[in-house]
C-alpha cells in the first residue's frame, strides 16, 4: 500500500500525509532484516520514479501552456523570469532536482518545472532515482530504528502531539500569508 501512496503522491495527487510519513510507517512496520529492507528500499525508489515521470511528462505536454497564458501574469511569470530560469535550470537542473527534492514542498514543483523547461528525459529519471535513493533509504531506515519508540511516544501522549501539529500548521498559514502580504505591498 505504501508504494501505492508514494507513487500516488509523485505523480501530483496530494495526500493527507506526506511520503515522508508513508516511507517511516513501512520502514516501522517492515520485518527487520536486510532483504526485506532492500526490496521496500528499491521499490520505493521504482514507485517515486514512476510517479514523478507521470507529472514530469504531463508537464513538459502541458505545461508550457500554462506559461504562455494570460494567468502567467499572476504569477509573476515575465518572459524574462522564464528565459532566467530555463537558463539557470540547465546549468543546474540535475543538482537542483537531487538536492532540492530534499527541501519540503520542492519535490513536486521542481518535478514540474524540469517538465516544463524540457530537461532531457533520461537526466531528470537518473537525477530523480539518485535523489529518492537517498531520501527512501533515510526515512526507511528512521522508521525501522525508531518506529517504535515513536509509536509509543504518540500514544502515550496523543494530545501534545496533535497540539504540536495544529501549531505547525498555524505557523505555516501565517508565514503564507505574510509573504502573500509583503508580495503585494
Amino acid at each position: 500500500m505504501g508504494f501505492l501512496l508514494v507513487y500516488i503522491e509523485e505523480s501530483g495527487v496530494p495526500l493527507f500525509v506526506s511520503g515522508d510519513a508513508f516511507l517511516l510507517y513501512v520502514g516501522h512496520r517492515l520485518p527487520h532484516n536486510v532483504p526485506a529492507l532492500i526490496a521496500a528500499w528499491l521499490g520505493m525508489i521504482l514507485a517515486v520514479i514512476l510517479g514523478a515521470s507521470n507529472l514530469y511528462l504531463v508537464s513538459r505536454r502541458y505545461g508550457r501552456r500554462l506559461l504562455e497564458h494570460r494567468f502567467a501574469g499572476m504569477l509573476h511569470m515575465t518572459p524574462d523570469r522564464i528565459v532566467r530560469a530555463e537558463l539557470t535550470f540547465r546549468r543546474w537542473g540535475p543538482w537542483a532536482l537531487i538536492v532540492g527534492r530534499h527541501v519540503p514542498g520542492l519535490r513536486l514543483p521542481l518535478t514540474v518545472v524540469a517538465g516544463i523547461l524540457e530537461l532531457e528525459y533520461p537526466l531528470f529519471a537518473i537525477s530523480v532515482a539518485v535523489s529518492s535513493a537517498l531520501w527512501t533509504a533515510a526515512f526507511l531506515t528512521l522508521g525501522a530504528v525508531f518506529g517504535d519508540d515513536v509509536a509509543r511516544s504518540i500514544r502515550s501522549a496523543p494530545l501534545v502531539y496533535a497540539l504540536a501539529m495544529a501549531a505547525i500548521l498555524v505557523v505555516a498559514v501565517v508565514i503564507a500569508a505574510w509573504a502573500r502580504l509583503n508580495r503585494r505591498g
